[in-house]
């Protein structure tokens, strides 16, 4: 067991003791202060990003050990994303002069994936929408682009070039929102009426809406859906259950749909008050394994609009079977749940107590844990 915030307790009673016994000795046995820049190790498929949307801070956890490698600097619900290969990582936030308020910077800060070190700010147009969220900033699955939803009050998505750290344009998306990438320069929204919007976002960027393939009033999917940057197949998940399978593109591909719950063996979740049943919830409900195409689903049993209650238990779903595998009973709720996408996969929970599990994605035996990581949502990682 790994105890994040008594490794600090005792770095710093070192350095009081430290200090104390300097200030005991004679005046001539002083040392001069050196100091050194840490830096990383290469990347691996286990470095994981634990987001803290209140501080915006951003932590980096090695998967195989549950050390904490480091911690990168984010405004207050800033929206963190890690390049393909982790060279670079980059943190979208908003700041003001005075703190709470006075002149507003709306920007994209760029940081090496090594040193941590800023490598520059991308000033982006001033937005009105600003929160932790993997579909308000998203990058797409080359790393050469970048997206941030925009509202201004009207909805768009600013393109950015990351490579010239510049902003190509703002692409209008009215009545959509959120930023889902696929291929070298789309993207697509959700939209208010369940449609999808299609963006290109090159010299002539168009916008092209599919019909409605989810209920937005009665039965909306969740914004922290997964995709496959890879390949654009992404899994939108109603607050019910239900699984609407779509292949992003130029021309998008809808595929029937079907219920977590009928995976399961059990009847469909109803969407009227008081209907108890099994349901996806939590603040990063659900992680996306490519190469298995498994599911992990964090679930508990609720009525409907519960979206945000914890998981009481981990599902791991066969997306092509449309079967759940393995049901795990969690000792505690979680609020999160990430996936790395090597071979040797790790799932990463993160419970309503602050606490990290760090479990084989396989078996979903327990590897290690850490204690006290804040209540943070599990970024999983891109290699």
């Amino acid at each position: 067991m790994i105890r994040i915030r008594d490794q600090a307790a005792a770095i710093a009673l070192l350095w009081c003791l430290g200090g104390a016994a300097q200030a005991q000795a004679p005046a001539t046995s002083a040392m001069p202060e050196v100091s050194d820049v840490a830096t990383l190790p290469p990347a691996g498929p286990h470095r994981l990003w634990l987001e803290d949307d209140f501080s915006g801070a951003t932590q980096v956890i090695d998967g195989d050990t549950g050390a904490l490698k480091a911690t990168i600097p984010g405004a207050s619900l800033s929206s963190f994303a890690a390049g393909p290969d982790q060279k670079m990582v980059y943190v979208a936030e908003s700041i003001w002069s005075l703190g709470n308020r006075g002149q507003r910077q709306d920007m994209v800060s760029v940081y090496d994936g090594l040193t941590l070190k800023l490598q520059g700010e991308i000033s982006i147009p001033s937005r009105a929408y600003v929160a932790s969220s993997g579909q308000l900033f998203a990058l797409n699955h080359a790393g050469t682009r970048g997206y941030v939803y925009s509202m201004q009050p009207a909805s768009g998505v600013v393109v950015i070039d990351l490579a010239a750290r510049k902003v190509l344009r703002t692409v209008d998306t009215p009545g959509c929102a959120l930023a889902f990438p696929w291929g070298a320069d789309g993207v697509s929204s959700l939209c208010g009426d369940g449609s999808l919007a299609t963006v290109t976002t090159g010299e002539k960027p168009s916008l092209t809406r599919s019909k409605p393939f989810f209920d937005a009033e009665r039965d909306p999917v969740f914004e922290q859906s997964p995709t496959n940057g890879a390949t654009g197949r992404t899994f939108f998940v109603t607050y019910s259950g239900v699984v609407h399978p779509v292949d992003l593109g130029p021309s998008p591909k809808f595929d029937p749909s079907w219920s977590l719950q009928e995976a399961a063996g059990l009847q469909p979740a109803g969407i009227q008050n008081g209907d108890l049943a099994w349901r996806p919830g939590g603040y990063a409900p659900m992680a996306l394994h490519n190469a298995s195409g498994r599911l992990f689903v964090l679930m508990h049993t609720g009525e409907h609009w519960t979206q945000k209650k914890p998981g009481q238990e981990l599902w791991v779903v066969d997306t092509a079977a449309h079967k759940v595998l393995r049901r795990l009973p969690l000792k505690e709720p979680c609020l999160g749940v990430a996936v790395s996408q090597d071979d040797k996969a790790q799932v990463y929970l993160v419970d309503e107590k602050g606490n990290l599990s760090i479990r084989d994605a396989t078996t979903l035996d327990e590897l290690r844990s850490v204690e006290d990581v804040g209540r943070t949502i599990p970024v999983s990682p891109t290699l």
